[in-house]
């Protein structure tokens, strides 16, 4: 029997697709829930090494977490390794923050979205850890030296601080061909040369090795605890087949990752720990998987050609391990949950693209990935496709089947405008050509990265284009922190629209200021909290610097600062300058009465009218289009100013770059923003990524990709997000398949960075936020990253039913 859900044919005698398929279901119906385990462990732990260097601490705190927690073996599996005591299980990082998690506990199963199931132990047993995390947490640290003015701007609505000021950093891909070639033995052994061979080693190396040495070892005796458990399991099993299974695992763990791996079966296990085991020692997200069908492919060409690995095989551990991706969790406080709904952890894996020589890196691993999430349909990893003008036509066709069964995987990166935008920040092509994203569509150099793609401070593009028509004044919180124009709190005076614009650059260049600054406090406060020594052990040059990633150890390090709304502002803008300047329908003050009155009334519903029939982005209509590329140009000509915490320390760059990679925090970010010149009402969301505002776009899908054509895609280095929803009828066939495939293929010729699609339509998203129990399966692109739609706050579900449905007109 064959078996392919794409194009591939699949002999099943080496692939249980009955077993995949309960597996898979078992994760539909996950429950989350809260673990105190790993909690109760540091803060034992900490208490034990009070004296002791952060990194080292920390460093014995995640030694003993692996000693000491739970382990278990998933049923069927072929990949195991778990984060806390049960699957789908959040654990706690109290040296990060504990207060809310306090203020929470009663809350957790209560929430519109994201809910945690929590027992009174469980309550018990945080409330008791508590008070010794009191003043500690890097939390604490971070609203300690925050500044008052900062405050007022997140009071404002303008800035919001996201969980970085509450949580480790994330963000970060590992060198997985360093670490698969060295082991955790082999990277333990070249921090012990470090300490034996280098000459005047600061107290900052010394203590840097030690941590890594006294982390390789934890995460070696780890692997030997699977080993003892896989073994236990099989004496206990009962069938032949399973039995063979775990005492092969079990053999696999007793030696895994002393010395390289050697085995495909082996390679994929331990970019599963690895990335598991970051996720242990520090509570970000993005925890990326890179160019996985690059760095495996050596490992699978091995195994297939002395015979020990069949393609079947193959695929089948792939699915196992993205299945067990899926296993693991993250909570949040419910104020950042909102802007992150879904479960997400970002877990990019990327395949596909051009290698560093030019060449095509499209291999069998490319197709086997795609097979792999076709089965799965889960939302990690989160699957990305890199393609150029030498990927195969047949490569892009098997990205657009697996488009169109509706799970939202693969988005699709352009090589030819993502390279370019890599270069922008001075990279050399060979090295920008290993791109991969990271978390949602941030990009990065894999293994050669520090912490972070995207700025810790998302900055409200939306709320300051209200302040700009309100004279820099907040009308729902009476803040006033920049007076423009005339009287403070009082009616704006340009006299042109050159003046207005002119205001938004002042504001922007005011605001962003302070949101440099508050990423600056939270990773400063982030050297000493999140001192990583597994994580950056896997990342170029900490090793040889004896540093962490946070203190300056990676090769490059660029954060590119996070907005909200370019498309809101730009729409905005538009309707000013041609209502109120060139057809002088309005003036400023009646439009600036109407909105703070959110258009109500017959004289307000006339004004919305007009402001809704202005020009819009997403239209191809260079009147808007243009204006909207201004603002672009605005904020990335300041970026350049701005430095990280790591300039002139050891890394290349240190500067700053754009994306507008914001996750769902368009939905709550639009919570704080009154009523805007395009028509768009208070509260309602902003634009998501450098997609057009909800609805505007009414000329189908081609004068959205024309539109987003004209923005400055190929200097956004840090990553540009645009999100297309069309009908299933719209890919149904093979005619409307090929058509699509070619429409992904034109996005590269018209300087499209990236882009993702769902494929349901209102319908059906309508019926399941009404019965999510008849639609525990369907998953769709919330923003960079896919999720169970039953998962999400209801504005979350509204503001993707209220995403334009495209189709071929």
């Amino acid at each position: 029997m064959m078996y392919g859900l794409l194009s591939m044919e699949i002999a099943n005698q080496d692939c249980d697709f009955t077993r995949i398929e309960a597996m898979r279901n078992r994760m539909y119906h996950r429950k989350a829930t809260i673990c105190a385990q790993r909690a109760e462990i540091i803060t034992a732990s900490f208490q034990k090494h009070e004296e002791d260097p952060i990194v080292i601490k920390r460093a014995k705190a995640f030694a003993d977490i692996l000693d000491q927690m739970d382990i278990y073996i998933e049923q069927d599996t072929l990949i195991a390794g778990n984060q806390a005591s049960r699957n789908f299980a959040a654990p706690i990082f109290p040296e990060y923050s504990i207060d809310w998690i306090i203020e929470e506990l009663d809350e957790f199963d209560k929430r519109t979205g994201d809910a945690f199931s929590i027992d009174e132990e469980t309550k018990e047993k945080l409330r008791k850890i508590a008070p010794y995390w009191k003043g500690k947490t890097h939390q604490d640290e971070v609203l300690k030296n925050l500044s008052p003015i900062n405050r007022l701007a997140e009071q404002q609505g303008v800035l919001h601080r996201g969980g970085i000021s509450m949580s480790g950093d994330g963000h970060i891909i590992p060198n997985y061909e360093f670490v698969l070639a060295n082991g955790f033995g082999g990277m333990r052994e070249i921090a012990k040369q470090h300490l034996l061979n280098d000459q005047d080693l600061s107290e900052e190396q010394i203590a840097f090795y030690e941590a890594s040495i006294i982390t390789m070892d934890a995460a070696l005796r780890y692997c030997k605890r699977f080993a003892k458990r896989a073994k236990e399991e099989a004496n206990a099993c009962g069938d032949a087949k399973r039995k063979s299974e775990l005492l092969d695992m079990s053999q696999m763990f007793a030696h895994l990752m002393e010395g390289k791996a050697q085995s495909f079966y082996e390679a994929v296990e331990t970019v599963y720990l690895v990335h598991l085991l970051m996720m242990i020692e520090s509570n970000g997200h993005s925890f990326s998987f890179g160019r996985f069908d690059q760095y495996m492919w050596p490992y699978y060409e091995k195994d297939r050609a002395n015979g020990m690995l069949s393609k079947e095989k193959a695929l089948e551990l792939i699915t196992h391990f993205f299945i067990m991706t899926n296993s693991l969790n993250k909570v949040r406080p419910w104020d950042h949950t909102q802007y992150s709904g879904g479960y997400p952890l970002y877990s990019n894996l990327m395949v596909g693209g051009m290698k560093p020589d030019g060449g095509d890196g499209t291999n069998d691993l490319s197709y086997l990935c795609l097979e792999a999430m076709a089965l799965t349909g889960l939302p990690e990893p989160n699957l990305s496709a890199r393609f150029f003008a030498g990927s195969d036509h047949a490569f892009m066709k098997d990205v657009a089947r697996l488009i169109r069964k509706g799970f939202g995987m693969p988005s699709i990166f352009c090589d030819e405008v993502c390279i370019p935008a890599m270069m922008s920040l001075g990279l050399k092509e060979e090295v920008a050509r290993e791109y991969a994203s990271m978390g949602c569509v941030e990009t990065a150099i894999p293994g050669r990265w520090g912490h972070r793609a995207t700025g810790m401070t998302y900055v409200n593009f939306g709320k300051i284009i209200e302040l700009v028509m309100y004279n820099g004044y907040d009308p729902s919180t009476g803040i006033q922190l920049v007076k423009l124009n005339g009287e403070a709190g009082k009616a704006i005076h340009y006299q042109s629209y050159e003046e207005v614009f002119a205001a938004w650059e002042t504001l922007l260049r005011y605001y962003t200021d302070l949101a440099i600054d508050c990423d600056l406090v939270c990773d400063r406060a982030l050297k000493y909290h999140d001192a990583d020594a597994f994580a950056s052990s896997t990342v170029n040059c900490c090793l040889a610097r004896g540093k962490t990633l946070k203190n300056g150890g990676a090769e490059y390090d660029y954060v590119s600062s996070s907005n909200i709304g370019p498309s809101v502002v730009g729409d905005s803008l538009a309707a000013i300058k041609k209502l109120v300047f060139e057809e002088k329908k309005l003036t400023l003050e009646q439009l600036q009465d109407a909105m703070l009155h959110n258009f109500a009334g017959l004289e307000g519903a006339k004004i919305r009218k007009l402001c809704k029939n202005a020009p819009k982005f997403g239209n191809d209509d260079d009147y808007v289009d243009q204006i909207v590329a201004d603002v672009y140009e605005s904020y990335l000509k300041l970026l350049p100013l701005y430095h990280t915490d790591r300039y002139g320390k050891g890394p290349i760059g240190c500067t700053y770059t754009m994306s507008t990679s914001n996750i769902t925090s368009y939905v709550p970010n639009g919570f704080d923003v009154g009523a805007t010149p395009d028509g768009r009402l208070a509260t309602m969301p902003l634009n998501e990524g450098c997609s057009p505002c909800l609805s505007a776009d009414k000329e189908g899908p081609t004068a959205v990709i024309n539109s987003v054509s004209k923005l400055p895609n190929q200097k956004m280095a840090g990553g540009q997000l645009l999100n297309m929803r069309f009908t299933p009828g719209a890919l149904a066939g093979e005619d409307n398949l090929e058509k699509f495939t070619c429409f992904m293929e034109a996005g590269r010729k018209k300087n499209i960075f990236h882009n993702q699609f769902n494929i349901v339509d209102s319908e059906t998203l309508k019926k399941a936020k009404a019965h999510p129990e008849d639609y525990p399966d369907l998953m769709v692109r919330v923003a960079g990253y896919c999720a169970l739609f039953s998962t999400l706050m209801p504005e979350a579900q509204d503001a993707i039913i209220a995403r334009s449905e495209h189709d071929w007109r």
